[in-house]
């Protein structure tokens, strides 16, 4: 059995500032930009539905405080050197959050140069391709202005929506994790893929790829 070495350009000589780069995105139908505080009443129509939460790792929102503290938040992820996070933005309005969240790009003597991907979009626009083309953009930033190394991702394995986007996108499937995280009264499955900027690419050139892809 052949083994494919994958590889890609040294670690940048200087880590960036999250806070001080221009992480605005524009595509076909979105703009990606950071949350205000007025985005509150556009986005807690979608983060009270339980429909919208039901596969993910927080629980619909109850009050709207909890919404604004959401925006406060995410927003201080460039400021420590976290996490960016943007408001996907349909028509004027909030209508979803995409993120690379837990940037890291040293351990000790280490370094890593990596950040998981994370995202939702409002219920009623879920099977227009508008996640894809979000996350497209944003893993484009990651690898292209941020330098990161690798991005990781995962969802529930009955996630079918998830699971179409990661793999649109050309994210490696690593993996299966059985039994992995606890909610509403059972164990769920996790897949988990990942990506390198090599492989990123080679995919961006025509975002048509064939992968092996997970039970």
């Amino acid at each position: 059995m052949s083994t494919v070495v994958l590889s890609s350009a040294p670690p940048r000589a200087t880590i960036p500032k999250l806070d001080e780069l221009d992480v605005v995105l524009a595509t076909a139908r979105l703009r990606l930009r950071p949350f205000d505080d007025a985005d509150v009443d556009d986005l807690w129509l979608h983060v009270s539905d339980p429909a919208l939460t039901r596969m993910l790792s927080w629980n619909a929102h109850t009050e709207r405080d909890q919404t604004l503290d959401f925006i406060r938040r995410v927003n201080t992820g460039p400021t420590t050197g976290t996490g960016v996070a943007w408001a996907i933005e349909l028509d004027g309005r909030a209508a979803g959050c995409i993120s690379l969240e837990g940037i890291q790009f040293e351990l000790r003597a280490w370094r890593l140069d990596r950040a998981e991907l994370g995202y939702w979009i409002a219920p009623p626009l879920w099977g227009r391709g508008l996640m894809t083309e979000a996350a497209q953009a944003v893993v484009r930033c990651g690898f292209e202005q941020i330098g990161l190394h690798k991005v990781t991702v995962g969802c529930i394995a009955e996630n079918v929506g998830s699971r179409r986007v990661i793999e649109k996108l050309g994210f490696r499937p690593v993996g299966r994790l059985e039994d992995d995280v606890w909610r509403d009264g059972r164990w769920w499955s996790v897949l988990r893929y990942e990506l390198t900027a090599s492989e990123w690419s080679d995919v961006s050139t025509t975002m048509r790829v064939s992968r092996p892809r997970l039970p």
